[in-house]
């Protein structure tokens, strides 16, 4: 893994002031005196539920920040007709897909979108640790050993993502109050967030590498639609808006 030459390098005595769960968890997915690129690209592979099936996929997502693209093609077994992107950047979120790259079937980009792609891009910054140091602009804070909370803007929101970590500081699990379709275009908040079954370290850093995701997390009606297992990741060094 290369290193881009300008970035900063983690200080874990930056965080002195912070909780010890908070500083426990940093300090596991950030090596000492690694380079904080600006950002992360992952490849991924998993399968997404589409209604009552799934689809199998493969994809490569960019982080800028809290800022990402993820573009993948799904489908069934080694045919895979769909290509999706879904992005979020300058505060602004969209989604769009194609049939075979070319019949477009899918499209949004309403404020609605954009609700929901900001706290996405807020709940994955768990792939990029970096984005999370209070230099940042996050706010942490630990409610018991286990479970931590940044606070950090993402126009238009302002999410609070909730982290519990093992006494490595791994993460378990991460959470967000995300803007949803609650029923029948009945729009607001619904937990949403993911159980993390797997880490891996990837050069100087240590990050999820096999999740399970889907809305009304934490509740009875909790009911995966995303698995995906990270294989690669890679930092990035650019301009915030790059993507």
């Amino acid at each position: 893994m290369t290193h881009p030459a300008s970035a900063r390098r983690f200080q874990p005595a930056s965080l002195a002031d912070l909780d010890e769960p908070v500083r426990r968890y940093l300090t596991h997915a950030i090596r000492d005196d690694a380079p904080l690129a600006a950002g992360i690209r992952l490849t991924m592979s998993g399968r997404i539920k589409v209604g009552p099936v799934w689809l199998g996929f493969t994809a490569q997502q960019e982080f800028d920040g809290h800022e990402f693209a993820w573009r993948a093609r799904a489908g069934w077994g080694p045919f895979k007709p769909l290509f999706v992107v879904d992005q979020y950047r300058a505060g602004a979120g969209s989604i769009d897909g194609r049939l075979f790259g070319r019949l477009s079937f899918l499209h949004a980009d309403d404020e609605n979108t954009t609700r929901a792609a900001a706290a996405r891009g807020a709940v994955e910054s768990i792939w990029v640790p970096a984005s999370l140091l209070p230099d940042r602009g996050v706010t942490w804070r630990a409610e018991n050993r286990n479970l931590l909370v940044a606070g950090f803007e993402v126009p238009p929101e302002r999410p609070e993502v909730r982290l519990t970590v093992d006494h490595t500081g791994a993460v378990l699990s991460v959470s967000v109050m995300r803007w949803g379709n609650v029923d029948q275009n009945d729009y607001g908040y619904i937990p949403f967030g993911g159980n993390v079954t797997a880490e891996r370290r990837f050069g100087d850093l240590v990050l999820p590498a096999r999740v399970s995701v889907g809305w009304w997390f934490g509740t009875a009606r909790f009911a995966p639609f995303f698995e995906a297992e990270i294989l690669d990741a890679v930092p990035v060094d650019r301009p915030s808006g790059t993507i």
